[in-house]
């Protein structure tokens, strides 16, 4: 399933960028999962989705580190307290 790019409401240029790379990280694990529920994989099958998915969750481990959890907060912060304009 591809889902087309819109913009993401986030005004930090590396914030938003990260947030891009992790969604499409994201929708490649679910891909990689729903191969595996394939019916009639051969051993070797098993082999590449399964080492394609330990890629990802290494990558996925280091993108979501304290940097990206930092600037989260921040941008959580940075947030007015409520939804009103005035």
């Amino acid at each position: 399933m591809q889902i087309t790019e819109r913009p993401i409401a986030i005004s930090n240029h590396t914030l938003n960028t990260l947030t891009r790379e992790l969604g499409s990280e994201c929708q490649k694990v679910v891909t990689l999962l729903n191969q595996l529920q394939l019916p009639d994989l051969t051993p070797s099958q098993q082999a590449t989705i399964l080492a394609e998915l330990l890629t990802s969750a290494i990558h996925l481990h280091v993108h979501c580190g304290e940097d990206f959890q930092t600037l989260i907060s921040d941008a959580l912060e940075a947030l007015p307290d409520t939804d009103e304009t005035e």
